[in-house]
């Protein structure tokens, strides 16, 4: 069976959705649609802009939910379709879309009032994301606890065996180096500008529950995984509880992958721009498949999907 896996904010860079727009025409419909509904100038950020502009928590979100759909839509023309979905944060929009659980406009509209909601506090939450490597996770789990009570410390993302990702408060920063340094793992600071995906950001979810409560989801057409309950998902009020809870819970991603492949899923392919899914599992999941859909395009390799 197949999975498509989607991207999330970090997967963008310039020039984007160069490639696919210059096979597949018809991309420009999905294109042209997104500009009207948001007035935003998509041509300019799909092609043109440069990697600091891209960097905008708005223009990335929405630019990679657009390419994702334009590379997913290429696919479904071809007649390539999966038999389970899942998304990487941002990418669960992306998933759900693809699924019609959510039409187009919808999923454009709340993914650009997630993204301002979330820039409203960029400079307000005094917080920051980590990646830690080379540890195992039970170290990284006793380091949290050791730390509990110096402050807001959470894992935000479960990525690989391993990379795990923190948010924390900036003022514990330093006593985590130390601790990791003592197990002699890695930090490494990410160019993240809120704490995502940790109780730092409650805020911000309770706001955007009040928006998400006025959108409907359908019943995906494909089986959907949530990255955040690690488990199919398909009643609509379950999926909007998900998604707002989404902004405060780690992505589980290695937990994901383990549940699609026990549902059958042995071939993942990531749909959107980049590759950062692909290489972050196929380090882990040496019996499974993965492959960069972005990849297979440029090549023309697609009899492999």
């Amino acid at each position: 069976m197949k999975g498509f896996i989607f991207p999330g904010q970090g997967s963008q860079y310039k020039g984007m959705g160069r490639e696919i727009l210059s096979k597949y025409e018809e991309g420009y419909k999905f294109l042209e649609k997104a500009e009207e509904i948001l007035n935003m100038n998509l041509k300019y950020l799909l092609f043109d802009a440069e990697d600091d502009e891209l960097k905008d928590t708005e223009n990335a979100q929405i630019s990679i939910l657009v390419t994702s759909y334009i590379y997913f839509k290429y696919l479904e023309k071809k007649g390539i379709t999966p038999d389970y979905v899942a998304g990487h944060s941002l990418g669960e929009y992306s998933a759900l879309l693809s699924s019609n659980s959510i039409s187009f406009k919808d999923a454009l509209i709340l993914v650009r009032e997630r993204a301002r909601i979330m820039k409203k506090f960029i400079g307000n939450i005094k917080g920051l994301q980590v990646a830690v490597l080379n540890l195992k996770l039970e170290d990284i789990e006793e380091i949290v606890n050791d730390l509990q009570e110096k402050g807001v410390i959470q894992i935000a993302g479960y990525n690989s065996k391993t990379q795990v990702v923190l948010s924390i408060e900036e003022n514990i920063l330093d006593n985590l180096k130390s601790l990791v340094s003592e197990k002699k793992g890695r930090l490494i600071p990410l160019k993240t500008s809120l704490p995502f995906h940790s109780q730092l950001m409650q805020r911000a979810e309770d706001e955007f529950k009040k928006i998400l409560a006025n959108f409907k989801f359908l019943i995906p057409k494909f089986g959907y995984v949530s990255s955040v309950a690690n488990q199919e998902v398909s009643d609509g009020n379950l999926i909007k509880e998900i998604l707002f809870n989404q902004i405060t819970r780690p992505v589980k991603w290695i937990q994901t992958i383990i549940k699609l492949q026990e549902l059958g899923v042995k071939n993942f392919y990531e749909v959107g721009p980049n590759r950062v899914l692909t290489n972050l599992s196929q380090r882990d999941f040496n019996n499974l498949k993965f492959y960069s859909v972005e990849t297979l395009f440029e090549e023309e390799k697609y009899e492999r999907v």
